[in-house]
C-alpha cells in the first residue's frame, strides 16, 4: 500500500516540473546567446539575446510551415518527387535570414555559407551570423536543416560536419 500511494502521489505532481524538454531548450538559447555576445565585445547583450530567440522560435516555425519529416534526405526526397512543396537546406537559409533582417539588430551581419558545392548528396546550405563587420570564418552556422528542424549551432571553425565556405557577400 505503501509503494501504490507514493506511485500515486508521484504522477498527481509529476504535471507540476518543467520538462526536460522545456530546460533543454532554455539552456541551448542560453548557450547560443553567449556564443553570439562572445563573437565582439561590440555586440550588443541584449541584441544576442533577441536574435538567440527568436532564431529558436523561426526554426519550430518552418519545421512546422515545411510538416518536416526526418531525416532531412527523406524531407528532400519528399520534396523532390512533389509531396512536400518547401523543406531544403536553402530554404530554412533564406527563411532564416528573412526573420534575422526583420530584426533591425545592428550587432550583426549574415551570410550564407554552402559545403560540398555541387555534390547531389551532399551538398548543404546554412545562415551564418558574424559580429558587424567580421569575417564569415569567425561566424556562427545556425542550421535547422540538419537535425530536422531543430538548431544546430556552433562556431562555423568548430563544425566537424562541414567545411564552409561563404557563397555571395553579406546579406544584410
Amino acid at each position: 500500500m505503501k509503494y501504490i500511494f507514493t506511485i500515486l502521489f508521484s504522477i498527481l505532481f509529476i504535471g507540476c516540473t518543467a520538462s526536460n524538454i522545456q530546460v533543454n531548450e532554455q539552456v541551448d538559447n542560453n548557450k547560443l546567446a553567449i556564443l553570439l555576445y562572445s563573437l565582439n565585445e561590440k555586440v550588443d547583450k541584449k541584441e544576442a539575446t533577441i536574435l538567440s530567440n527568436e532564431m529558436f522560435k523561426q526554426a519550430k516555425i518552418l519545421k512546422e510551415s515545411y510538416s518536416l519529416v526526418s531525416p532531412p534526405l527523406f524531407h528532400n526526397f519528399l520534396v523532390n518527387i512533389g509531396v512536400k512543396e518547401k523543406g531544403y537546406c536553402w530554404h530554412f537559409a533564406i527563411d532564416m535570414l528573412k526573420h534575422a533582417k526583420s530584426l533591425e539588430l545592428k550587432s550583426f551581419d549574415y551570410y550564407f555559407a554552402t559545403a560540398n558545392l555541387g555534390d547531389y548528396w551532399k551538398e548543404h546550405n546554412t545562415l551564418v551570423v558574424t559580429c558587424k563587420a567580421c569575417d564569415i570564418n569567425e561566424g556562427i552556422v545556425l542550421d535547422p536543416w540538419r537535425n530536422s528542424g531543430e538548431l544546430f549551432y556552433c562556431k562555423i571553425k568548430n563544425d566537424t560536419e562541414y567545411i564552409w565556405y561563404q557563397r555571395g557577400e553579406k546579406r544584410n
